[in-house]
């Protein structure tokens, strides 16, 4: 058994290099999602470590924990590959959206307290906001994934709510690539207006459709741009 001193001192020593691994995590998923990392390139632990300023251990890790959300592959003595965009995946996941996320609204609907409102009416403020920026494209999708994120949570079922998480993590890429698509974030903008106003107004089958036409919306929009 570890003495009371080194069990004190351990915390600090793993504090360092979890850190790291996260920055890493982060800045070579920004460049998968933005596809700075194309789909189907493939991408050095070395390199990465020189480019980023961090360690290969902590690389390693975040490459890993990437794998883990199938947007990188790890390929026996080949390396590390950005996961290709496949349309079966696509579907897949547009599939289990469509399947989940009604269901979610619908939930909230019937779950929600007026003073929970207040946190998606900002969140929505500030995506009508963006609309008008340059460079936009980044902060529609934090946005979007802070409102489902919302609308998730307030469904009030935690299994589903980390699925769902799941879910969103698997299609940054491809939010990514729809909402630099113009009309389509305007449109995606009034959908998530329709789901809050469904739910401010505790209905919850006009909150389940609401929800399935911004899915679907979503998929003839991915389907365009890819």
């Amino acid at each position: 058994m570890a003495s009371p001193a080194n069990g004190a001192e351990r915390p600090d020593r793993e504090a360092k290099p979890a850190s790291l691994v996260e920055q890493a995590y982060a800045s070579i998923k920004h460049g998968i999602v933005t596809t700075a990392f194309a789909p189907g390139a493939s991408l050095n632990e070395v390199q990465l470590s020189e480019e980023l300023g961090i360690g290969r251990t902590p690389v390693h890790h975040a490459l890993h924990r990437l794998a883990q959300e199938e947007l990188v592959d790890i390929l026996p003595r080949k390396g590390v590959r950005v996961r290709p965009v496949l349309q079966d995946e696509i579907a897949e996941l547009i599939e289990a959206r469509l399947v989940t996320e009604p269901y979610c609204a619908a939930r909230a609907a019937e779950r929600v307290r007026e003073a929970e409102l207040e946190e998606p009416r900002r969140i929505l403020a500030e995506a009508e906001a963006e609309l008008v920026g340059e460079g936009r494209t980044e902060a529609l999708m934090k946005l979007d994934g802070a409102f489902h994120s919302w609308a998730n949570r307030i469904a009030g079922n935690r299994v589903l709510y980390d699925v769902l998480d799941q879910f969103q993590n698997r299609s940054a890429r491809f939010w990514f690539l729809s909402l630099s698509d113009i009309p389509h974030a305007e449109g995606v903008h009034k959908e998530h207006k329709a789901i809050l106003r469904a739910i401010g107004a505790r209905d919850p089958e006009a909150a389940r459709r609401a929800a399935e036409d911004h899915i679907k919306s979503f998929r003839r929009t991915i389907l365009k741009v890819i």
